[in-house]
Order: structure tokens, then C-alpha cells, then sequence
């Protein structure tokens, strides 16, 4: 999966997210009755929002590696999963244990949100690069910002991201209410403006 999975855009319209879950519930009893295809189909069909919600913990640093071993844990322990309507969940489940363990044995780097600011030009002439290269850069940016949030939005934030999640299926597979979903998300959408607010008034003051 490529980094631009992580470009902020809409969450799934939610119709489309249910029937995706739906479907889920007759690819898991497949891969229990040991249909390798069906067990490669429910990772791929999971795999944007599940990556999203091991970077809202662990960061990009060795994400690859945790999606690997999280991988490895669901297809050697999908049979126990007793209720395949509650797969989503289980899967989330799972995940967020396996990147607290890596998370507990190799901490992620923190970057000061006061000291964060998109890098300014330092050739006229490359005026042209800089400009095509600026909403990366506010998009890198803003992944920072998030990975400084506090862990319940961070989480929040990254599953809607993810497009594949309605608002009530984000709310399952925390295990929150779906008004917990809402204010989180509020919250954490303020939190990231006013991150990026402050670092627009250094480079204007800096300018």
C-alpha cells in the first residue's frame, strides 16, 4: 500500500461501508473453512483502514513490518473468531494490540508541533518545484500534526480518513458511542487547524 492512503479526503458513504461489512461476514466463513483467496480478500478489502489505524499508534516508522506480523496473526487465528459479524472489530482488535506491543518495545520519535514548519525555499529558481511540491508538504505536515494528537484522536481521525469506515462502524470498532466518534472528531479536526494556523503565523512572521 502506498503512502498516499493517508491523503485527507471524505470518509465511505456509509450504505456502501455496511454492505462492505456484509460482505466480510461470507468471506471470514470461507477463510475459517480454509479458502485461501477469501482470506487474501478480506485483508486487501480491510487493509486501508486497518493501516490507518496501526499508524495512528505506532507512525510510518517500521509500519510495514507491523502490517506484516498483524497479517501473519489474523490468518493463523481467524479461525477463532466465533460471530464473523464481529470481524471488523476483532480485526481492530487485534491489530491495535500487535502495534502497542511493537510500540512498547521500540518508541515512536515525537516531533515538537512548536518546531514543526514546512521547510521555505532556498533557490528562487526553484520556485516552479517548491509550488508543485507545497501540498505534499502540507500533507506530510498534517500527518505530524496528528501523530501528536492524543491517542483517542489520533485513532478517530485516521479511521475516518481511511474512506472505508461509516461514522458507526468507526464507533464498533473502538467500542465507543457513535456521539464518542463525533466529538472526538471534532476535536481533533480543531486541534489540527489550530496546529496549522500557528505554524502559518511563524512563516509569516519569519518571512
Amino acid at each position: 500500500m502506498k503512502d498516499r492512503e493517508f491523503g485527507l479526503s471524505n470518509s465511505r458513504d456509509p450504505a456502501m461501508a455496511e454492505e462492505l461489512g456484509q460482505d466480510d461476514q461470507a468471506l471470514v466463513r470461507a477463510a475459517q473453512a480454509g479458502d485461501r483467496s477469501a482470506m487474501q480478500q478480506l485483508l486487501i478489502r480491510n487493509w486501508t483502514w486497518l493501516k490507518c489505524l496501526v499508524y495512528g499508534v505506532i507512525g510510518k516508522g517500521d509500519l510495514d513490518d507491523v502490517m506484516q506480523e498483524i497479517s501473519l496473526k489474523v490468518i493463523r487465528r481467524i479461525s477463532t473468531l466465533r460471530q464473523p459479524e464481529a470481524f471488523r472489530p476483532w480485526l481492530a482488535a487485534l491489530a491495535h494490540r500487535q502495534a502497542l506491543r511493537w510500540r512498547s518495545r521500540r518508541p515512536i520519535a515525537t516531533v515538537s508541533l512548536d518546531d514543526t514548519s514546512v521547510p521555505e525555499p532556498v533557490d528562487q529558481h526553484t520556485e516552479a518545484v517548491v509550488a508543485a511540491a507545497e501540498q505534499e508538504d502540507m500533507c506530510q505536515y498534517v500527518l505530524q500534526v496528528i501523530q501528536q494528537l492524543p491517542e483517542k484522536y489520533r485513532e478517530v481521525i485516521m479511521l475516518q480518513y481511511s474512506k472505508q469506515l461509516s461514522y458507526k462502524e468507526i464507533a464498533k470498532i473502538l467500542d465507543v458511542p457513535l456521539t464518542t466518534v463525533q466529538i472526538r472528531l471534532v476535536r481533533a479536526r480543531r486541534m489540527i487547524l489550530e496546529a496549522i494556523e500557528r505554524s502559518s503565523k511563524r512563516r509569516i512572521q519569519n518571512g
